[in-house]
């Protein structure tokens, strides 16, 4: 049994490593593309994809739950090891999502036709070329939705070095077509529609030939074959409830931009834009760390090895925040030289927003592998419905702080808060449903990186007192700041025994 977690942690550690080779790759090319559609399409045209893309999108937003539950599904299939089961699993997803393309395309092209032509502003003599940018958009977006069951099929393998390669192949195939623009006498708008859509088809296939060689479980029957109303049923349940957890999570969000923008205006709206934006990108690091364990807890639960799923929770806990917090802490101390860098005009209030939108991502890594681990058992009705409800509280508490006259930067913090109280909330839930023991958690996990955090930050504070110059202060914090992290979580954050593994790792490799 140890030898067999150890063997996991292992592919844990090395799917973690290909996927910030993938996100690192991503990031990089999708802002250098950017650039080359922007130069090449021109203002116009570029807001005219945008506009097009983003309209056909927003009729998306629910397939992220059926992503969650064919994943969830899959991978525990995979860890009962009932092939019949998985295979019933994928092909009733791969069902699902064809039917939900079907009607997505008759809806969008019915009021999105309608929206293009009747609400949205165009330059004059455009209206063709954008038609081809939704039409041709709106099938590539198709392709994408149906190589989803083929990428969860991967992911649940954990597959992660294909998965990585398969995205980075996408983005440059994308990169490839912005610079072919550079070389295109006719109308580029339309070409690269086209363009984007061969690269939709062409990404799809590749996953799909891979999943049919690699997994016995891809052999796409007539559903008469493969039909299983108790999986069916399981899978429209799960996502329904994920579903709810979506649209409230969304309706949160969003309501505190409209609730900052009837009270202060536009300005704040920008001020707390960028930092969504910083947040986001600084998410990623967790993000791709997340997805690399995911699976292996869903098949803890489906082989009932709780003892194994329960110490997964606690270290992915803890290593997610170790990991996130060695980005975040460097940012916070610099944020207004680095917004000062990246943007030229920076709203007033974006260092702020951003720093507390950056602690609420160090609580929302902590909770991760919790709710995870709630999804691992199939069972979250309740789940959602006691914490959905915590979730939209941000909107009422937000109303009435602003409504006392409280600072704009209220919201976030008050949205921090809220999420501390989801944490004891997501803890009695794994304690109840998986045995989970809340006295290790806050022994092994919470203590030691409550220490390390203020260790360090008392540290910055120190140095920064003593520092002047802002891209002085930049490069000696990052410097010294990873030199006492790295000490300070050796020390602290690691037991003896990962203390050692690291030893020995460290003298093979110089002694050979």
């Amino acid at each position: 049994m140890g030898s067999a977690i150890s063997i996991n942690n292992k592919r844990i550690a090395k799917n973690t490593l290909y996927m910030f080779f993938r996100m690192g790759i991503i990031m990089l090319v999708q802002l250098y593309t950017s650039r080359v559609v922007l130069n090449a399409l021109g203002i116009e045209d570029y807001g005219i994809f945008n506009v097009v893309c983003s309209f056909i999108i927003a009729f998306t937003f629910f397939s992220g739950p059926l992503d969650a539950a064919t994943q969830r599904f899959l991978s525990f299939e995979l860890g009962k090891g009932d092939q019949n089961r998985l295979k019933a699993v994928f092909n009733i997803s791969f069902y699902i999502y064809f039917a939900f393309a079907v009607v997505l395309v008759a809806i969008v092209e019915i009021v999105g036709l309608w929206y293009l032509h009747n609400r949205m502003e165009l330059p004059a003599g455009r209206i063709n070329a954008a038609e081809w940018a939704f039409h041709f958009s709106l099938l590539s977006l198709v392709f994408g939705l149906l190589k989803t069951p083929f990428d969860a099929l991967v992911v649940a393998h954990e597959k992660m070095s294909f998965y990585a390669y398969a995205s980075i192949a996408d983005v440059m195939l994308k990169l490839g077509n912005a610079f072919s623009l550079q070389f295109i006498a006719c109308d580029k708008l339309k070409i690269y529609a086209v363009n984007q859509l061969v690269i939709s088809l062409v990404v799809f296939t590749i996953v799909a030939i891979y999943c049919r060689r690699k997994f016995v479980t891809v052999n796409i029957t007539w559903i008469k074959q493969v039909w299983d109303i108790t999986v069916l049923k399981k899978l429209l349940g799960f996502s329904g409830w994920s579903l709810f957890g979506s649209v409230v999570t969304i309706s949160a969000n969003q309501g505190l931009n409209i609730l900052l923008n009837s009270f202060f205006g536009v300005f704040v709206n920008a001020a707390m834009g960028v930092a969504t934006q910083v947040s986001v990108a600084v998410n990623q690091f967790s993000n791709n760390f997340q997805m690399a364990y995911r699976p292996q807890l869903v098949k803890y639960y489906a082989t009932e090895n709780l003892d194994a799923l329960r110490k997964l929770v606690l270290n992915t806990s803890k290593y997610s925040y170790l990991l996130l917090f060695a980005v975040v802490c460097p940012i916070v101390f610099n944020i207004d030289y680095l917004l000062k860098i990246w943007l030229k005009n920076v709203p007033e209030e974006a260092p702020i927003f951003c720093v507390y939108l950056l602690v609420w991502q160090l609580i929302e890594c902590l909770m991760a592998p919790m709710w995870t681990a709630v999804n691992a058992t199939g069972r979250i009705k309740k789940y959602h419905l006691v914490t959905d409800p915590i979730i939209f509280s941000v909107i009422v508490l937000s109303y009435i702080s602003l409504k006392l006259g409280f600072p704009a930067y209220s919201v976030v913090l008050i949205k921090c808060i809220v999420d501390i109280v989801l944490l004891v909330v997501r803890l009695i839930f794994v304690k109840r449903m998986v045995g989970f023991e809340i006295k290790k958690y806050l022994r092994d996990t919470l203590f030691p990186i409550s220490m390390i955090s203020m260790v360090c930050i008392s540290f910055l504070f120190f140095l920064n007192s003593h520092l002047k110059g802002d891209f002085q202060r930049l490069v000696v914090d990052t410097l010294s700041f990873a030199l006492v992290y790295a000490v300070v979580v050796y020390l602290g954050g690691l037991k003896r025994e990962e203390r050692e593994k690291i030893v020995h790792f460290v003298k093979s490799k110089l002694l050979g």
